[in-house]
């Protein structure tokens, strides 16, 4: 079982005796270290404070490994420094929109797999800055991908991820989806460079998710604080 938990960096020494322990497990095989949420970056305890206690569990041999979510270039330059134990995995937004070219071979140099969360990207709504967020499962050229194949949509997104080499965690209900999604189709490199260029758009370099704030802020931090390179609304600048 791999066990998902996000922590702030909030966690306070003693963790094992609290979120962890109350969990009640004797073979946790991931716990997640999540950028932001709670406290700003210079207040203590810190990302650096939070991880020093993260080693910790492994070293009671009750926790196997333990990685980051959301962590930019910026925080793991500022982590990593201080590791005694490497990042498992670093957890983060990624699709075709939002392809993190940059901090997959930062995370590749260093050892650090690269995990896709929403690699779907989201239904459409529309946020509090008015702006509606585009729709990646209805894209004319992933659905041109997709009839080629004879496949859905997002089973085209998920084997972009996996033809990346990075790790992709979509999200079903639907026992047929769930099949779909870790059916291999072999996408050709005229599909991959369609999907590998599709954020050169106008507009289209973004995040498709809705928990961007209209001053810039996300999970309770800046976007300068995240490391993030974006403007108002998830949009990188």
């Amino acid at each position: 079982m791999q066990l998902y938990r996000p922590l702030s960096h909030a966690l306070a020494p003693g963790c094992e005796r609290t979120s962890w322990y109350e969990l009640d497990r004797d073979n946790t095989q991931l716990i997640l270290h999540r950028a932001g949420v709670t406290l700003q970056p210079d207040e203590h305890p810190t990302v650096i404070d939070t991880w020093k206690e993260m080693e910790k569990l492994v070293d009671t041999g009750k926790v196997k490994s333990i990685g980051v979510s959301n962590f930019s270039i910026k925080i793991l330059s500022q982590l990593l420094p201080h590791c005694k134990i490497i990042p498992a995995i670093n957890q983060v937004e990624m699709h075709p929109c939002l392809p993190q070219t940059g901090l997959k071979s930062f995370c590749e140099e260093r050892g650090i797999l690269l995990t896709a969360y929403s690699p779907l990207g989201r239904p459409p709504v529309t946020t509090n800055t008015a702006t509606t967020i585009p729709i990646l499962l209805a894209e004319p050229a992933l659905l041109t991908i997709a009839e080629k194949h004879s496949v859905a949509p997002a089973q085209v997104l998920v084997n972009w991820a996996v033809q990346r080499h990075t790790i992709v965690v979509p999200k079903s209900e639907d026992e047929g989806r769930m099949k779909a999604n870790i059916t291999l189709v072999k996408l050709d490199d005229e599909d991959m460079n369609a999907l590998d260029t599709l954020h050169e758009r106008p507009e289209m370099h973004r995040s498709l998710l809705s928990y961007h704030g209209t001053g810039g802020v996300v999970f309770g931090w800046t976007y300068e604080s995240m490391g993030w390179d974006m403007k108002p609304g998830g949009i990188v600048a």
